[in-house]
């Protein structure tokens, strides 16, 4: 039934083909727009879920604390020599804050100056110090803050030339100014590895179709499915926050399936031209059999990916809405506008006739003849190679250790990452990764309530004395201080002046910051625990008291616990959905069981090297990794693989198993008696892998090549991205589809085939 319904859709394509080129050219223009901006409105960070304790302290903080700003810049100023004390460095600074304090990004300049303690915004060595910017910014506009962040920047560069001290280092950091440079890197990233996939796919599909027109085909596909999605994902970013992974999710996948999908379709195109049928018909037999088999793939992929949909994290619904969108634009690109394309093409699709194009082709279909015969006769020798290489890396699943992503996955020549660790030299790292506490009166009463405000400072100071708490700022931190100093009350009482940041507008709610001694994973996540056992504890006291405890080290523990918490759901969905898809569209138990094992294999052996790379460090400085392994995989890696992996190890499964079904059937195996049923089954694996082996190796090759261009990004979870997906395909080419895929279904025999009811 889908055989003849792309059959006809096929058809009806090529009739009306100059109608489906105006389809896909006409919004061309738009599609690059979306491209070419999508990654200044994507986000490093995005919330974990709308019903998350730090989601609600953001909300509550943005909307009735008008003296928390939601967007801050902070400048660091830094000379290795003179301290802000000596005159040149006092008066460049002074220039400079009084140019950020008129700017119209501007609502609110703090700094030294105006209020003169120094722990806050010099350093102990005097060489370093910062300025905070409040943004004159909506709530929610991000792309306002980050142009801010430009236009501070463009500021700095034109004043510096013509200050007492030129070469005094002036960085801009905080969250907006990491936005900017992770879009800057990301897209850098991405342009270069696109054209590090164009020339090398070009060049690869020229042999591969044995034709330099030919080889245009694949990577005009992929690039329209990619700019496709990218321009969806830049107008549903303005709306919604969308995590920068994915854009990165939605190039990868794109190129890697689409080079894919296309080299499949296309070679079985020139394969029943070689069979002597008419290209028209050519096309349509490669869009029934070719294009249900990528049909299936692509299907198989979406439902991996749509395993992210489960644990209610912004990130992972990130990836998970842009892989999806990605593999649907590529199977409409590869079934609608491909047929088209060669069709037009077909006159050109055989030039140039190099004579070395037959006779390299000649030499590798010998060699899958050679080794498909192998296999069928010694189909134990494969098996026994390929589990040996899996025993000696699988176990290393069980040593992985995962971490929450901070600074340090941004390379270290960044603006941001530069003027963040001068902030830490002045304030310890404690204070960048703040647990930011919220107690709400909810029965219509205030802070000002001396009552309650004793209660609050009872608990303040019982936090302020934990081992592990280096300080608490909040609504009482400058309660010791009863002078004026510079003409300026600093606070006599609870909630004056500085103070009076942490208490919001309707003084209904008061926030509180808690930072750490020492910056770890497990004294951060223990903080957050702590908070949130105790503090509801110990207010029940007052029943018109709610408490809420954020921040990022809380988001990232959420994140911890929702995708931990999600595994028992996600995975046996997964692997139940991809099992069904494959029992009904092989007609087989046997296939579907196999592969999802297989997989689980690989996806382990994976896990395996990826444990040995970036966690132990093993080869790790090839990659361009300064430094020693992180000890750990970034946070959301090993989740976000599993889902994208499974998906994309599913497609070598569905090219092969499915030409070996159609030749099966092809040869009258399901009619057959048993005798001569398993003899037509080894004439199908022979036929099938003989085929599909040099297309399979080819397609891999391409798509490792496309994963592999994203390693020599600078951000580190890109790099695991990019190296545990070459990996993966690398492994499920050769081990698992050309070695244990065939070798299995020998042993099996003709009960590969059996299905109730067939």
């Amino acid at each position: 039934m889908i055989e003849s319904l792309l059959g006809r859709m096929t058809a009806w394509l090529l009739r009306h083909r100059l109608l489906v080129v105006l389809f896909w050219l006409l919004p061309t223009p738009l599609l690059v727009m979306g491209y070419l901006g999508v990654n200044r409105r994507l986000k490093s960070t995005v919330d974990t879920s709308a019903e998350a304790q730090s989601t609600t302290v953001a909300k509550k903080r943005a909307a009735g604390f008008s003296r928390q700003t939601e967007f801050i810049a902070t400048v660091t100023f830094h000379h290795d020599k003179l301290t802000v004390d000596d005159k040149p460095v006092y008066e460049s600074v002074a220039r400079l804050n009084a140019a950020f304090k008129k700017h119209p990004c501007t609502a609110r300049l703090i700094s030294y100056a105006e209020l003169p303690l120094r722990e806050l915004f010099v350093s102990k060595d005097g060489l370093t110090q910062a300025t905070v910017l409040e943004m004159n910014v909506s709530r929610g506009d991000y792309s306002k803050s980050e142009g801010c962040v430009r236009r501070y920047r463009k500021l700095i560069a034109k004043m510096k030339p013509g200050l007492p001290l030129p070469r005094l280092e002036v960085l801009v950091t905080g969250i907006p100014a990491f936005e900017v440079d992770i879009g800057v890197i990301v897209q850098r990233d991405s342009t270069r590895a696109e054209a590090v996939v164009f020339v090398i796919s070009l060049i690869l599909l020229v042999w591969m179709f044995r034709s330099a027109a030919a080889a245009l085909l694949p990577l005009i596909t992929a690039a329209m499915a990619v700019t496709g999605c990218l321009s969806i994902i830049y107008v549903v970013a303005g709306f919604m926050k969308l995590s920068f992974f994915a854009s990165t999710m939605a190039t990868m996948s794109g190129l890697g399936l689409g080079l894919d999908y296309a080299l499949l379709y296309v070679n079985r195109v020139k394969e029943e031209l070689s069979r002597g049928q008419e290209p028209q018909e050519a096309i349509v037999t490669a869009g029934r059999t070719a294009g249900k088999a990528i049909l299936v793939s692509g299907t198989l992929v979406m439902l991996g990916l749509a395993g992210l949909f489960i644990p209610q994290l912004g990130l992972a619904r990130s990836l998970a809405f842009s892989g999806i969108i990605i593999v649907s634009l590529t199977l409409l690109t590869t079934l609608t506008l491909l047929p088209v394309l060669l069709s037009f093409w077909q006159p050109v699709l055989s030039w140039p006739r190099w004579r070395w194009f037959t006779a390299s082709h000649a030499a590798v279909d010998r060699f899958w003849e050679r080794w498909a015969s192998f296999v069928i006769r010694r189909p134990w020798a494969p098996i026994l190679l390929a589990m040996a290489i899996m025993i000696c890396f699988a176990p290393r699943i069980f040593d992985i250790r995962v971490m929450n992503p901070r600074h340090e996955i941004v390379p270290s020549h960044v603006e941001a990452r530069r003027g963040l660790e001068r902030v830490i030299e002045i304030a310890g790292e404690g204070q960048i990764y703040p647990v930011t506490c919220l107690v709400e009166i909810t029965d219509g009463g205030t802070w000002d309530d001396p009552r309650r405000q004793k209660l609050l400072i009872e608990q303040l100071e019982k936090i302020r004395a934990m081992s592990s708490v280096a300080v608490l700022r909040g609504p009482d931190l400058l309660m010791s201080l009863s002078v004026n100093l510079l003409g300026v009350r600093l606070g006599a009482g609870f909630g004056d002046g500085f103070a009076g940041r942490f208490i919001s507008d309707n003084r209904r709610m008061v926030t509180f910051d808690v930072h750490v001694k020492k910056v770890t994973d497990q004294n951060l996540d223990a903080l957050v625990l702590r908070q949130r056992r105790e503090l509801p504890r110990y207010f029940a006291k007052d029943p018109g008291i709610k408490v809420w405890v954020g921040g990022q080290p809380a988001t990232t523990w959420e994140t911890k616990k929702m995708l931990v918490g999600s595994l028992p759901t996600m995975v046996p969905t997964i692997l139940i959905a991809a099992f069904l898809v494959m029992a009904l569209f092989f007609r087989s138990l046997v296939i579907p069981f196999k592969a999802v094992l297989l997989n689980a294999l690989s996806l382990c052996t994976t896990y395996g090297i990826l444990v040995l790379v970036f966690q132990q460090g093993y080869g790790l400085s090839l990659l361009g990794v300064q430094g020693g392994p992180q000890g750990a995989l970034s946070l959301i890696t090993p989740v976000v693989l599993f889902c994208v992996l499974f998906g994309v190890s599913m497609d070598y499964e569905v090219f092969l198993v499915s030409r070996i079904k159609e030749t099966f059937v092809a040869a009258g195996g399901p009619k057959a008696p048993p005798e001569r049923q398993q003899e037509i089954h080894l004439e199908a694996i022979h036929r099938g892998l003989s085929r599909t082996g040099g297309i399979i190796t080819n397609a891999a090759l391409i798509m490792v090549i496309t994963f592999a261009a994203f390693v020599s990004g600078v951000l580190l979870p890109m790099k695991e991205m990019g190296f545990a997906l070459a990996l993966a395909v690398a492994l499920d080419a050769t081990l698992v589809r050309m070695m244990l895929v065939p070798a299995i279904l020998r042993l099996v025999g003709r009960r590969t085939w059996w299905f109730p009811g067939a």
